[in-house]
C-alpha cells in the first residue's frame, strides 16, 4: 500500500468526519506539507480552527521525519479542552478502526512509528492529571489537549502534581518532538513568550523537532509576517457554508443594570419580554454569559425559580458532571439544529467565560455582561454560529449587552478585567445606532487598545532560571517560581487544585478505586483553602485575575491528599499544607456543588463518582458495595460481609453470593452505563474486603474487574518511577541479564524510531546494558528472594525482579541507590566505556535512570561496605566497593551533569534520560504482566 500524500487529505478528512474540509483547511494542509507550519493562524470564530488537529495528524503520517510526534493543543478554557479532546478522540478512533483506503494507509504509517500504537489522546486539565500514559512511549504519536498550567509547568521542569523523580521525563517529552498549537493566544500571551524563549534554547546535536503555532480569532493580536488568514476569493466565494457563517448579521442592544445584584432580575425581564413579544422570531435557545461564577449561579437560581428550562455551565465542574450537562443541552446548542418553531420551549444556558472560545455552541439569542471587546467578540461567536438563524428567518440574531453602572463608574480597577470593560462600553456607546450595535463576525473593530482584555508579559528567560529548574532532584533551596512565566509578571495566575468527593478516604479504598480525572473538580487554590476552613467564599471567574486570599493557615478536617498510584494518601490538617496541583479527597457530606458547578455555600451531599470515574478512565471497572456511597447504581441490596444466603442453611462463599447478585442486577432496570459495568464484572472479578483491619469496624466488598489476558498481576507503569521496592519487587523472577537485554533492545527500537544519530543510539544501548548492575549487591539480591538465604544460595545468576511470593524485607541500607553502584562498577574498567561515543553520557544516563542525581547523587555512608563483582558474557569483569560516600563519585557526577547540559542542552539531555528511563519502565511493566 502506498504512502499518503497531500492529495489524500480531503478523503482522509471526509472519512474521519463525514463531510469535506473547508477550502482553507485544504490550503493549510498543502502549505504545511510543502513549506511547514505558519507562525500564526488568524481565522474568524466559527470557521473550524480545531481542524488544525486533522492537519497535524495527517502531516505526521505523511512525513514523520519532519513532523513532531506529540501534537499539543493548549487552550486556557476547561470546557474547550474537553471539546477539543473529543475531536482528537474522534480522529484517533477513525484512524484505529477505519476501513477506507486512506485511513488504512494513515494507520499503517503511524503503526510503524510505535509498534502497533497508531495514535494516543490525552487531556491535561486542572490538578493532577491522573492518567500519565502519554509519558510511557516517547516514540508514539500523541495528541495532548492541555491548559497552560498543565503543559507549561511540565515544560519548565516543575510539573504540577508530578513527583521530583518524574519531572525530567515530563520536561523531556514536553520540550522535545512537539508541535505546540497555542489557541486564542491573546488569552495566554505570557506563555507564548515563554514558549518562544524555550524553543530558542540550544538543542545540541539532537533532532529536536519543535514547532509553535499561535492561533486566534481575535484581531488585535500581535500578527506576524508569516500569518495564515482566510482568502476572501478562494475560501469564501467558493464555499457557501463558510460564506454564510462569516457574513451572518447579528445585532446587540445596550442595557444598563443598576448593580450586580440586579443582574439576574434584569436578564429575567429581557427573557420575559422576548417571550411576550414573540420577537426575535423562533428563539429556541438563549445563551447567558456573565463574568463571575457566583453571578452565574444566582442567574440560574432566578430562572429556575421562575420555571424556565435552564442549565448551568461553567469551567468549574467535574468532567462527568459536565458530560451530563452537555448531553442535556445538546439539543439546544447544536449548531446544526433546525430553527425552532414558535411553539417550541425556549432552552436557556447560563455560562461563564468558559464558553468564550472553541466551544461549538450556537444560540438563537444571547445576553452577555459587558466584557473587553475581544471577549465580546468571542461570545458573539456563539450567537448563530453557522448563520443558519439569519439564513432561515431573514432576521439578524439578537443580543443584549449589560452594563453594570457602579462598575462602569468605579475608580478601582475590576479584579478580572481591570479597566477594559469601561473602555469597551464607552466605545460601544459611541458606535451604537439608536442603542443597537452590529456584532457580526466581521464587526467590533477599531476599538482602542484599552478595550482589550489585560495582557501581561513574561519575564526574560535567563540562563539562571533554566539552570535552577533543570536541577530537579535535589532542587535548589532558592529557585524562581514558574507562575510568572505561565501567566505574566504583572498578575500571576492563581494555580489550581483538584477536589474529589469520596465517602471512604481510607488508603485501602483509594488504592482499589483511585481518583480519576473524570471526577476531579479544579478550583483556585485560595478558593479551596477558604472553603475547607469555613471562611467566606472567594469569588472568581473562569479567567485568571483574582488576588489570592490571605495566607493565614487554618485547621481543616476530613481531607487527604492523593499522591498517586502506589503511594499512601496523607492527611491535610491545615490550609497551609495545600499546595498547587494537589488532588484533595474530601467527604461528600461537606457539600460544595450546586447544579454540578462549584458553590462553596452549598450544603447538599455531593455524589460520589468513584466507580463511574473508573469506567470513564477506560481501563478496569470497579464497584464498591458500600451502603454509604450515594447514589447507588444497583436496584437491590448487595451482599455484605457476614451475610448468609439462608439463615438456616449453609453460608455461601462471598464470591458465589456476589456472582448471583450481579446476574440479577444485569437483568434489572438499571442505566445502560451501569449495566455495562455489571456485565463486565460478571465476566470476571476480584472481591476485596475493605476495612477488615480498620478500627472503626466498617466493612464492605469492592469488586475489581479481573484482567482475563494474563494470570499475572497488572503493574501500573506510573508506580515504577524511582522506588526500588516498586520497580524490583514484582514477583516475576526476571534475571538481571534478561532485564538488561530487554531494556537495551527497547532503547534501540525507540532511538531508531525517533531518528536519533546512530552514535547516540549505541550509547543509549550501552547505558541500558549496564544500568542495573549495582543490583548484584548481595543485600539487594537478598531482598529479591525475601531474605531466604537458601533461595539466595541457589540462584544461578543475579535477579533484577523478585521471586514469586517473596515477603518484603529490608536488607539494602535505607537511602542507598543501586544506580550509583552501577556507575562505580562501570568506571572500574574503562575498556567498556572506550566503546562509547560519549562515555560521560553513558555514565550519566545510568546514574539518573531513577530520577536522582540531577545534579547531586544521594551518596550515603554504607554502614557495612561490600565488595561488588559483575561479570558479563564471561569476559567483562567489573569490581567496585559500596563505600561511595568517601570518594569523589558525587562531585564527579555533578560535574558531569553540567558538562552534558552544555553539550546537549537543557532539554536534549533530559530527552535522552527520558528515553532510557521509559524503556526501563516499560520493560519492567511488561515483565510484571503490565499492559
Amino acid at each position: 500500500m502506498g504512502r499518503v500524500a497531500a492529495g489524500d487529505f480531503p478523503a482522509y478528512f471526509r472519512d474521519v468526519h463525514g463531510y469535506c474540509p473547508f477550502p482553507w483547511q485544504r490550503r493549510l494542509t498543502d502549505q504545511v506539507l510543502s513549506v511547514g507550519w505558519p507562525a500564526t493562524i488568524d481565522l474568524p470564530t466559527g470557521t473550524g480552527k480545531t481542524a488544525v488537529l486533522d492537519t497535524a495528524v495527517f502531516a505526521l503520517a505523511c512525513d514523520p521525519t519532519v513532523a513532531p510526534r506529540r501534537i499539543v493543543f493548549v487552550i486556557d478554557r476547561r470546557i474547550v479542552v474537553d471539546q477539543v479532546y473529543e475531536r482528537a478522540r474522534k480522529i484517533r478512533d477513525a484512524i484505529g478502526n477505519g476501513g477506507t483506503p486512506v485511513l488504512r494507509q494513515v494507520r499503517e504509517r503511524l503503526n510503524e512509528l510505535a509498534d502497533g500504537h497508531p495514535l494516543g489522546v490525552v487531556a491535561l486539565r486542572g490538578g493532577i492529571p491522573i492518567d500519565r500514559e502519554w509519558t510511557h512511549r516517547p516514540e508514539q504519536p500523541w495528541v495532548l489537549v492541555s491548559t497552560v498550567d498543565q503543559f507549561g509547568s511540565r515544560l519548565l521542569f516543575r510539573g504540577y502534581g508530578v513527583s521530583r523523580r518524574m519531572h525530567p521525563i515530563h520536561a523531556g517529552l514536553a520540550g522535545n518532538d512537539c508541535l505546540v498549537i497555542l489557541d486564542e493566544v491573546h488569552l495566554s500571551a505570557p506563555f507564548a513568550e515563554t514558549l518562544e524563549q524555550v524553543a530558542s534554547l540550544p538543542a545540541g546535536p539532537l533532532p529536536r523537532r519543535y514547532g509553535i503555532v499561535e492561533m486566534s480569532a481575535t484581531p488585535g493580536s500581535a500578527a506576524r509576517n508569516d500569518t495564515f488568514r482566510l482568502d476572501p476569493l478562494a475560501d469564501l466565494e467558493e464555499c457557501d457554508e463558510l460564506r454564510r457563517r462569516v457574513r451572518a448579521k447579528k445585532e446587540a442592544e445596550l442595557v444598563y443594570v443598576s448593580n450586580r445584584k440586579s443582574v439576574p432580575s434584569a436578564i429575567l425581564r429581557i427573557v420575559k419580554a422576548i417571550k411576550k413579544s414573540g420577537k426575535p422570531a423562533s428563539v429556541g435557545s438563549l445563551g447567558v454569559v456573565v463574568n463571575r461564577i457566583r453571578t452565574a449561579r444566582e442567574v440560574h437560581r432566578a430562572f429556575s425559580g421562575a420555571g424556565f428550562d435552564v442549565h448551568l455551565l461553567t469551567g468549574r465542574m467535574r468532567p462527568l458532571d459536565r458530560v451530563a450537562v452537555l448531553k442535556g443541552i445538546q439539543h439546544a446548542v447544536d449548531p446544526g439544529r433546525k430553527v425552532a418553531s414558535e411553539t417550541d420551549e425556549m432552552a436557556i444556558v447560563v455560562a461563564t467565560q468558559a464558553i468564550e472560545v472553541g466551544a461549538d455552541f450556537s444560540f438563537d439569542a444571547l445576553v452577555t455582561e459587558c466584557a473587553p471587546v475581544d471577549s465580546l467578540r468571542q461570545r458573539f461567536g456563539r450567537l448563530d454560529r453557522r448563520g443558519t438563524y439569519f439564513g432561515d428567518t431573514g432576521s439578524p440574531a439578537r443580543a443584549w449587552i449589560l452594563g453594570i453602572r457602579p462598575e462602569l463608574r468605579a475608580k478601582r480597577p475590576d479584579p478580572v478585567y481591570v479597566d477594559a470593560v469601561k473602555a469597551t462600553w464607552r466605545h460601544l456607546q459611541g458606535c451604537a445606532n439608536s442603542g443597537i450595535v452590529d456584532v457580526g463576525p466581521q464587526s467590533l473593530t477599531g476599538f482602542p487598545e484599552a478595550a482589550l482584555a489585560p495582557r501581561c508579559s513574561a519575564p526574560l528567560l535567563l540562563d539562571t532560571h533554566i539552570d535552577a529548574w533543570v536541577q530537579t532532584n535535589p532542587q535548589p533551596i532558592i529557585q524562581p517560581p514558574i507562575d510568572w512565566f505561565l501567566h505574566g509578571i504583572d498578575r500571576s495566575g492563581i494555580p489550581d487544585v483538584s477536589i474529589v468527593w469520596r465517602r471512604d478516604r481510607r488508603p485501602q479504598a483509594l488504592r482499589l478505586v483511585p481518583p480519576r480525572q473524570a471526577e476531579c473538580l479544579s478550583v483556585p487554590i485560595d478558593a479551596a483553602r477558604s472553603w475547607l476552613s469555613g471562611r467566606s467564599e472567594v469569588d472568581f471567574a473562569d479567567v485568571q485575575g483574582f488576588d489570592p486570599s490571605d495566607d493565614e493557615s487554618q485547621g481543616i478536617r476530613g481531607c487527604v491528599r492523593w499522591r498517586g498510584v502506589g503511594q499512601e494518601p496523607e492527611p491535610v490538617r491545615s490550609t497551609g499544607d495545600i499546595r498547587p496541583g494537589d488532588t484533595l479527597v474530601v467527604d461528600p457530606s461537606r457539600g460544595g456543588l450546586h447544579e454540578h458547578t462549584w458553590d462553596p455555600s452549598a450544603e447538599d451531599e455531593v455524589t460520589d463518582l468513584g466507580d463511574a470515574a473508573q469506567a470513564a478512565h477506560g481501563r478496569r471497572v470497579t464497584l464498591r458495595l458500600d451502603e454509604l456511597v450515594s447514589p447507588k447504581p444497583y436496584s437491590t441490596v448487595p451482599p455484605a460481609p457476614g451475610d448468609a444466603l439462608d439463615p438456616d442453611g449453609p453460608t455461601l462463599d462471598p464470591r458465589d453470593r456476589i456472582r448471583e447478585w450481579l446476574f440479577r442486577e444485569t437483568q434489572a432496570d438499571v442505566s445502560v452505563d451501569w449495566r455495562d459495568i455489571m456485565e463486565r464484572l460478571s465476566r470476571g472479578f476480584d472481591c476485596v474486603l475493605v476495612g477488615s483491619e480498620d478500627p472503626d469496624g466498617r466493612e464492605y466488598y469492592v469488586l475489581v474487574e479481573r484482567n482475563r489476558t494474563t494470570r499475572r498481576p497488572i503493574v501500573d507503569p506510573d508506580v515504577l518511577d524511582g522506588s526500588d521496592g516498586a520497580g524490583s519487587r514484582t514477583g516475576t523472577a526476571v534475571t538481571l541479564r534478561k532485564h538488561l537485554e530487554g531494556v537495551a533492545a527497547r532503547v534501540a527500537g525507540i532511538g531508531r524510531s525517533l531518528g536519533l544519530p546512530s552514535q547516540l543510539v549505541d550509547d543509549l544501548c550501552l547505558a541500558a546494558a549496564y544500568h542495573d548492575i549495582g543490583k548484584v549487591d548481595r543485600r539487594f539480591q537478598s531482598q529479591l528472594v525475601g531474605g531466604d538465604e537458601v533461595a539466595l544460595a541457589m540462584l544461578d545468576e543475579p535477579l533484577a525482579k523478585s521471586l514469586p511470593g517473596t515477603r518484603r524485607v529490608q536488607r539494602y541500607p535505607a537511602g542507598m541507590r543501586h544506580e550509583l553502584a552501577s556507575v562505580a562498577l562501570l568506571e572500574s574498567d574503562r575498556t567498556v566505556l572506550k566503546t562509547a561515543s560519549d562515555p560521560d553520557l553513558v555514565l550519566h544516563l545510568i546514574g539518573t535512570h531513577h530520577g536522582w542525581a540531577r545534579p547531586l547523587p544521594p551518596a550515603i555512608e554504607d554502614p557495612n561496605p561490600q565488595p561488588l563483582t559483575y561479570i558479563r558474557n564471561g569476559s567483562t569483569h567489573l569490581e567496585a566497593n559500596t563505600d561511595l560516600a568517601t570518594g569523589t563519585l558525587a562531585l564527579d557526577m555533578a560535574d558531569r551533569f553540567w558538562r552534558l547540559v552544555e553539550r546537549y542542552g537543557h532539554y536534549g539531555l533530559t530527552w535522552l534520560e527520558a528515553i532510557l528511563r521509559l524503556a526501563d519502565i516499560r520493560e519492567s511493566a511488561e515483565e510484571a504482566g503490565g499492559q
